[in-house]
This record gives structure tokens, C-alpha cells and sequence, in this order.
């Protein structure tokens, strides 16, 4: 984690004039860049992802939805921002807008229809069609005619084959709606915006993020484009990569350190673009009810998510024990809760002491020994097949034994392979003991607890992660 970044969750503060004094707060605990969802004019809904007006603003937030006294006031905010040496990203949402948006009245043309009406987003879950009523879906293609990929699928292979990152001139453009968004990211670059965390990206198509992304960066060298990428598949998140993005989202919060899906996610994406993980976000339930309550279990995923990516971001509330999840419809300041604990000096901390290990803060190799270990017994088994062999039922013994197991162990290696340190993880409610000699511990260098003198045993407490250096001559994996 080389930068961290705080959601600031609009409806939870109110009135602009409310978020003044959380910043220095914010700066105190670390915290580089403030997020904002989106301050546009919502539609009937409500949502603050169904946008009415992208030049007008929500009048939550300011004292007036008119763009004149909304812009003056949004641009004191990031003023004071910079300021305090922190940058502001804003939210972009061009995958959709609310059906009642001014464009679908001024240019139908830019949107998907059927039969003459708007088409809604939406997708399956457990089976189930889940439609967005509230959204209309733009159509962003570079050739508005050009047909939906689903009707399309053998074409469309053929010309992914031959597909180039060679830029796009404006009169190969034949969508006008590609000049509205690049004019649309221009302008909120003008108001102080150094980035954009850019709303359902893998829905758009690549060739227009690559686009919107190089001229942007020809008008702001350092403007950073964040791709919300939760849920897409390895091949989308390749194609967000290829189109210029500097971030994409890390799963990190949902591993529970046994799959290789995240290991592959994670190693596939390292080698190519940076990553921003966190322990919670605007769409998730918050850690403390996901946890029913275990404070335990908060800080080590708080202290797992900071350790493994480029950039760490949490949302309002995190630190101070909110239970209700952020609401993106109708949420208002009547929502901000009690504080049930402050976690604001942790967070400092952790933010700090990572930074200081450049094994943490940067995204080297992950390797489960677990996985690794899993891997070994299944190609015993296999072997065991052609090979009556005893020692396969040892094996067997150890799998059995390894289910037992309270810890869960990961290498992170160094950006150049040449170090590594052991991380180890206690996923159990009880105190457990780890054979410092098996693994090869030589100190510990854990963020909490660290124990001065390493013995043969070391003791991690329930819920804990530790993190140790290794002896040279350490070869477990």
C-alpha cells in the first residue's frame, strides 16, 4: 500500500459545508486521497448512481442544484483539499443514467432501446433477473449501429484478434456521445478532480475508456482512472488493464485464504496494473455486522486488506464501528451513527508501518503455502493410483491433520523475488501455538504483539496476523 484513500460517503454528511471538518481528521489518520460518490442531480429514484443532470448537482449536498453556486462551492472544498496535501477523485458514471435524464429527452439516440423504449441494466442472481428499473443504459459503442456483442460473438472474436491500442482519431469517432464524456471528464478536471473511480467499467467498452483516458491524460499527466471491477471476469479485467487504467478493484476482502482464485486474480493483475483493496465499500454490509460484532475479526481483515495492494481505501463510518450499510438511495446525514469504537489511531498506524516495509507496500508474489501444500498431496494421490505406495496414507493423515490447522500461511515475496516475508493468520476464536522452526521464523515483525525474542513456539492470539522475517536458509515453498 503505497496510497491510501478515504470514501467520503456524501449522504452520510450533508451539506458540503459538513465535510470541512472531517478532512483534517482524514489527513491525520494517513489518508492521501478523499473518494466521493456522485453529487450530480439524481433522478426519480433517488439513486446517486441514476444521474439526471451530469451539470447540475444535488441539492443534499449544496446550497443550490444550480451549476454556478454548486461548482463555486465544490471548488473551495477541493481547494481546502489540496491544501492539505490531499487530492480529490470523483465518481463517473457513463455506463447509465436514470430513465428521467435530460439526454434520453434531447439524444434517445444515445441510449440502447428496444421497440422504442430504454433499456434497463441488470443481472442474474441465485437464477434470478434483477433489473434496475430506475436506469437507462447508454449505448457508448464507437459506431452506434454497430450491433450488441451477444448478436455478434463470432465477429466480434474475429476483429478482438486483430484489435490495436493504436489511438483513435476524431473522425474515425461516428458516437457523439464519446465527445460528451470527454468533455464531461475535462470539465470536472478543471474543477480540481485528480481523479475518476469510473462506475461499472467493464461495461463500457474498452475503446472508449482508451479514449476518454489518453485525452485526459494529455490534459492532467497525473489524473488517475480507478475501474469499479467487482464481478467481471479475468478476460474483462484484462481489457480494462489494456485500456489505460491505473487501478482496479481487489478482491481481497473476500478471501479467507485458502483459494486460488484470489491468487490468480491478484498475480494476474500485479504484473500489469496497480490494485486498491479494501476491507469494506459503499456497496458491501459493513465488517462489524458481516462479523456479528467481533472487533477481533475487523481489524485483521482491516490489516490483511492494507498489506496487500497498491492502494488501501476505507468508507466513512469503518473506523468508528457503523453498522448499517451506506444507502445509496434516500441516505441522508439522519443516518450517521453513535461511534462504537474509534479505530482511528490503528488505521493510522497501520497505514504508517506499512508504508515503511516495502515487502507490504508493494504487490510482490503471494504464495499460499497452504495451496502449495494441497497441491503436493493431490499429485501424491494421483501417483498413488500407478503406485500402491505407504506413504499416501501418511499424506492422508497430514490433509486430515492440516484441516485441523488454525493457521493460514502466505508468503509475500519482494518485487524483485529476492525476499519474503511469512505471514501467518489465526482463523480461529482461540489462542494457538506456531513451530517457529518448521518455518524458519528469525524475527517478528508483526504490526501488533511482536514478540522480542523468537523461541520455538510462537503464540498467536485468536483472530491475529502476524508477520514474520525468515532465515536465509528458508526453502519451505
Amino acid at each position: 500500500m503505497r496510497v491510501s484513500g478515504y470514501n467520503l460517503f456524501p449522504p452520510l454528511l450533508g451539506h458540503i459545508k459538513n465535510w470541512y471538518s472531517h478532512v483534517d481528521r482524514i489527513k491525520a489518520m494517513g489518508f492521501e486521497w478523499i473518494y466521493i460518490n456522485p453529487i450530480t442531480y439524481p433522478g426519480f429514484s433517488g439513486s446517486l448512481y441514476a444521474t439526471k443532470y451530469y451539470y447540475q448537482y444535488n441539492p443534499s449536498f449544496f446550497t443550490s442544484s444550480n451549476q454556478n453556486i454548486a461548482e463555486k462551492e465544490l471548488k473551495d472544498f477541493i481547494f481546502y483539499c489540496r491544501s492539505k496535501q490531499i487530492k480529490v477523485m470523483i465518481d463517473l458514471v457513463i455506463n447509465h443514467s436514470s430513465k428521467d435524464c435530460n439526454l434520453t429527452q434531447e439524444h434517445i439516440e444515445w441510449y440502447k432501446t428496444k421497440d422504442g423504449a430504454l433499456q434497463s441494466p441488470g443481472a442474474w442472481d441465485n437464477g434470478k433477473w434483477i433489473e434496475w428499473g430506475d436506469l437507462a443504459i447508454f449505448n457508448n459503442k464507437r459506431d452506434p449501429n454497430e450491433k450488441d456483442e451477444e448478436e455478434t460473438k463470432d465477429i466480434n472474436k474475429e476483429n478482438s484478434n486483430n484489435e490495436n491500442n493504436a489511438e483513435i482519431k476524431n473522425d474515425e469517432i461516428l458516437n457523439p456521445i464519446w465527445y460528451y464524456w470527454n468533455d464531461l471528464i475535462k470539465h470536472n478536471l478543471d474543477l480540481g478532480f485528480e481523479g475518476f473511480r469510473c462506475d461499472a467499467a467493464y461495461k463500457v467498452p474498452k475503446e472508449l475508456w482508451k479514449y476518454l483516458i489518453d485525452n485526459a491524460k494529455e490534459h492532467n499527466k497525473d489524473v488517475i482512472f480507478f475501474a469499479e471491477s467487482l464481478g467481471c471476469s479475468i478476460e474483462d479485467t484484462e481489457k480494462l488493464i489494456d485500456a489505460g487504467f491505473d487501478y482496479v478493484a481487489s478482491s481481497a476482502k473476500w478471501w479467507d485464504y485458502e483459494g486460488e482464485w484470489f491468487v490468480e486474480q491478484y498475480d494476474l493483475v500485479r504484473k500489469k496494473c496497480r490494485q486498491i483493496a479494501f476491507p469494506s465499500n459503499h456497496d458491501t454490509k459493513r465488517l462489524i455486522t458481516e462479523y456479528d460484532g467481533n472487533i477481533w475479526r475487523v481489524k485483521q481483515t482491516f490489516l490483511f486488506t492494507a498489506i496487500v495492494c497498491d492502494m488501501w481505501m476505507i468508507t466513512t463510518g469503518d473506523e468508528y464501528g457503523f453498522i448499517n450499510r451506506c444507502n445509496v438511495v434516500g441516505g441522508s446525514e439522519k443516518d450517521y451513527e453513535n461511534i462504537s469504537y474509534d479505530l482511528s489511531e490503528y488505521i493510522k498506524n497501520i497505514i504508517s508501518y506499512v508504508k515503511q516495509n516495502s515487502i507490504l507496500a508493494d504487490c510482490g508474489e503471494i504464495v499460499s503455502l497452504d495451496i502449495e501444500e494441497k497441491k503436493r498431496l493431490e499429485k501424491l494421490k494421483k501417483e498413488y493410483e500407478y503406485h500402491e505406495h505407504h506413504e499416501y496414507y501418511e499424506d492422508k493423515n497430514k490433509e486430515e491433520n492440516n484441516k485441523k490447522d488454525p493457521f493460514r500461511k502466505f508468503y509475500k515475496y519482494s518485487l524483485d523475488g529476492k525476499d519474503k516475508l511469512l505471514i501467518v493468520v489465526n482463523i480461529t476464536s482461540k489462542e494457538s501455538v506456531l513451530d517457529a522452526n518448521k518455518y524458519g521464523i528469525k524475527y517478528d515483525i508483526s504490526f501488533e504483539n511482536a514478540v522480542d525474542n523468537i523461541t520455538d513456539m510462537v503464540k498467536i492470539l485468536p483472530y491475529e496476523l502476524k508477520i514474520f522475517t525468515l532465515r536465509e536458509e528458508t526453502y519451505w515453498v
